[in-house]
């Protein structure tokens, strides 16, 4: 069987680009509670993601992944260390900052997050509702495009509840693309659908990505889909640590 290199996930897995990484993580500490509640939920983080490049998070329930993959959205804001996505330093950030960066940021989540009274079409285009130079006729053709682009030019009417679980998150998939993000923060998007449906969402993420040069970052447990990444990054209590596959990772 043919194979590509794994990339060492530890400690800081830097790709070898020429040009600053859309996201560069160092020395990122996380805790929640205070005093004598206080429990350190990430420590010492070091971690960088190259343009294009599509990498798996993996590791137990309680590793940190998720909590990692919010401070990178920039939905939390930072405790200790640097985090530099997309150029935006996140440590210090104001509220503004964040929301501002949260915009130029794709999210899908496992559970769609779609909205059940609007059609296909509707929930994609709300992810260009902000950009200011969009009319809405613009909005509703770059959500045609996204849908057909996904394999659902002909359901932009459907609503979520006409759709199967398949379906409707490529609908997801569409709507984080459509706003033309420059990185894409995945939790869990295959956890609850089958192999043909989530084999086929993660192979439209890294088509898409690597056509866009848009990178992403996917927290996931599905074996299935590792062979899909560039690269393994595995946590464990809070870290990041040497993973425990073998040193090629499958070809697709």
């Amino acid at each position: 069987m043919s194979g590509r290199p794994l990339h060492a996930s530890a400690p800081s897995g830097a790709p070898a680009i020429g040009r600053q990484a859309p996201v560069e993580i160092r020395g990122l500490s996380y805790a929640f509670g205070t005093g004598e509640l206080r429990r350190p939920v990430l420590r010492d983080i070091d971690l960088a993601i190259g343009p294009g490049e599509i990498v798996l998070l993996t590791g137990p329930s309680g590793s940190g992944k998720t909590t990692l993959l919010t401070l990178i959205g920039a939905l939390r804001a930072m405790q200790e260390g640097s985090c530099r996505v997309l150029g935006q330093e996140m440590m210090g950030a104001s509220e503004a900052q964040r929301v501002a960066l949260r915009r130029r940021i794709g999210f899908i989540f496992q559970q769609h997050n779609l909205l059940g009274f609007l059609t296909a079409q509707q929930n994609v285009a709300m992810a260009i509702e902000l950009d200011p130079r969009t009319t809405e006729a613009q909005r509703l053709d770059r959500a045609t495009r996204m849908l057909a682009a996904v394999g659902l030019g002909d359901r932009g009417a459907s609503r979520p509840d006409q759709l199967s679980g398949g379906q409707r998150q490529r609908v997801a998939v569409a709507r984080a693309l459509a706003g033309e993000p420059g990185l894409i923060l995945a939790d869990e998007p295959t956890a609850a659908l089958d192999r043909q449906s989530g084999g086929e969402v993660v192979r439209l993420l890294r088509e898409l990505a690597k056509r866009r040069g848009v990178p992403i970052l996917l927290v996931t447990h599905d074996p299935r889909i590792l062979d899909l990444a560039d690269r393994i990054v595995s946590m464990e209590d809070g870290r990041i640590v040497p993973t425990k596959q073998a040193d090629t990772v499958p070809a697709p």
